[in-house]
């Protein structure tokens, strides 16, 4: 694989015939010892020397060259040359593309001459070259200023190691009709080529922000994938459907989708949720949505049943203390909500569940049964969940199991959700590498983001040092406080965070949206955020904690880890690296 230098595209870089040409340069097979220099928003730079150029190519044995990239609609109409965007808009230039990357090639050329040391001053006479890209269309050179075999377009597909070595051919051609034979020592080495590029580094490469990188990983994960569009219109098919997949892949996006569409009919439609947080977002989500997008009840399922039973006036006692308080969801609370249920005339049209592998259970689905109009045999009901990795409250009930319960009631449609669409790529393989978890190979993310980073602690009081040096440095990187949780398998008052007293850090809440926040790992089950720390984590044993922990994270992962820990890590990591 070629280097590129930056390793990662600017945000700054809004032209997406430009990202694109990065992508195949920085995937592009059998480009060893090749360098691949990107602008990178040089214009802002105040030591650059030229500032037209979007690619400069160095190639061992066959020379440098300047690409200029043009995207969208291009045309020449009398020496004045028309570029139209995506949008419609087009707007005109008297000088072109193939004079642009001309005249830089020229510059660099000329400037690297300048700075060549006494011991490469035979690459005064390097062999260099220019051609264009056009993405987008079929271009025919036309002008006497051009030639085809300078053109890259649309039928070259993503093959730019093709076109590099006929822009290389085409160009030696050219000078031997010109000059006569050619000088074969004008042709770089590796050496000459690593040399060149040192030269040129501090004109392209400076260091990305970690907000700029943050804010370039969520835009990327932000939009519904293709999978999840191909699921929207299986729900619309059937009126009974399971959605599985790992997290990551917008169980709940899809879930608060399809709230909308049944709303948006007229139906009398319920979401149902396990988790208390996730069910106070969806609630603050839905409050800011029009009326006839709003669901008649959105919340967690155990509150649904505290206020039918209440609304009825069906007696239930409640538990004293901790003693018996996992009877009193399990059993009681819905053995009364099917009494209060009886004396009701009202019924969902559709009930949507998330995380359907905490609430898939006997007792739980009679209650979904008898509130639902023609129940769950014959009513419409989509249900998401996981059931591989996160039914931590689901007793020891498998996966399987759980389905089995629902095909005692039903036939019903499946569909498997596989793109990780939530966390960057080096966070998916941090998941891999910690809990095992074999996703097939297309699931995880394409999308780059910072580094996953461990931190080391020896005791309470190291921890809860590098706990605030780590606030420090990610106020410092200018990343606001609202983008930032931290998570514990502990609560509070038995946490990292109860040792910290210079910082703001809030009790998650939904309404906590300007402060940095903290909450246990199992009650931010199914939320998110663009930066997580895990901390207090003394062993990686529970992997189904981890997993969940891990996910939350959209962009920036930081995990805080004992000393034994982190021993037990470098095993993990050699038992991933040996599966591959």
């Amino acid at each position: 694989m070629a280097i590129m230098i930056p390793s990662v595209i600017s945000p700054e870089v809004k032209s997406s015939a430009e990202r694109r040409v990065f992508k195949w340069f920085q995937n592009s097979p059998q480009t060893d010892n090749w360098i691949v220099l990107h602008s990178l928003g040089i214009s802002t730079h105040n030591k650059v020397i030229y500032g037209e150029i979007d690619f400069f190519i160095l190639v061992p044995r066959m020379g440098l060259f300047a690409l200029e990239v043009k995207g969208g609609r291009v045309r020449r109409e009398n020496g004045i040359w028309l570029f139209t965007n995506k949008y419609g808009e087009t707007n005109s230039k008297v000088r072109g593309p193939f004079d642009q990357a001309k005249d830089g090639v020229f510059s660099i050329v000329s400037a690297l001459k300048k700075r060549l040391n006494s011991d490469h001053r035979y690459l005064s006479n390097v062999f260099f070259g220019f051609g264009v890209m056009f993405p987008d269309i079929e271009y025919e050179a036309a002008g006497i200023d051009e030639e085809q075999w300078q053109v890259f377009d649309s039928r070259d597909a993503n093959h730019v190691k093709s076109f590099i070595e006929r822009l290389a051919d085409g160009a030696r051609r050219k000078w031997e009709s010109v000059y006569g034979n050619f000088d074969e020592s004008r042709l770089p080495t590796a050496e000459d080529v690593r040399y060149l590029a040192s030269l040129l580094r501090g004109d392209f490469d400076y260091a990305i922000s970690m907000i700029a990188q943050l804010r370039t990983a969520d835009e990327a994960l932000v939009t519904l994938t293709k999978e999840q569009y191909r699921c929207l219109d299986q729900l619309d098919d059937n009126p009974r459907c399971l959605i599985h997949g790992p997290a990551g892949t917008g169980k709940t996006l899809l879930a608060v989708e399809e709230v909308k569409k049944s709303a948006a009919k007229g139906e009398q439609t319920a979401l149902f949720c396990f988790n208390s947080n996730l069910a106070e977002w969806l609630k603050s989500y839905f409050d800011d949505m029009p009326e006839t997008l709003r669901p008649k009840y959105v919340g967690t399922l155990h509150k649904f049943m505290i206020q039918t039973v209440k609304e009825r006036g069906v007696s239930l006692q409640t538990p004293q203390g901790k003693v018996g308080v996992q009877e009193f969801y399990q059993k009681d609370l819905p053995r009364a909500t099917l009494k209060a249920l009886c004396k009701a005339e009202e019924h969902f049209d559709k009930i949507v569940i998330d995380e359907a592998q905490d609430l898939i259970c006997v007792d739980y689905l009679s209650v979904i049964n008898a509130c639902l109009r023609k129940g769950i045999v014959r009513g419409h009901w989509t249900m998401f969940g996981d059931f591989s990795m996160q039914a931590i409250y689901a007793n020891g009930q498998s996966g399987a199991k759980m389905k089995e319960l629902l095909e005692d009631y039903t036939s019903f449609s499946r569909f498997r959700l596989t793109l990780n669409c939530r966390n960057t790529k080096p966070i998916c393989e941090e998941i891999q590498t910690v809990t095992g978890f074999e996703a097939p190979t297309g699931l995880w993310t394409k999308v780059d983001g910072p580094p996953v980073d461990y931190i080391t602690y020896t005791s309470s009081e190291d921890q809860r040092d590098k706990l605030a040096d780590l606030l420090n440095q990610l106020t410092d990187m200018s990343i606001e406080p609202g983008r930032i949780t931290i998570l514990s398998p502990h609560r509070r008052e038995n946490s990292v965070v109860s040792l910290l007293n210079r910082f703001d850090i809030r009790d998650f809440s939904i309404k906590e949206n300007n402060s940095i926040t903290f909450c246990t790992i199992q009650a931010y089950k199914g939320l998110e955020n663009t930066v997580v720390i895990l901390t207090d984590i003394e062993d990686f044993s529970m992997d189904k904690l981890m997993y969940v922990g891990l996910s939350r994270a959209r962009s920036g992962l930081y995990i805080m880890q004992s000393k034994p820990a982190s021993k037990e890590y470098l095993t993990l990591l050699q038992r991933r690296l040996f599966r591959e």
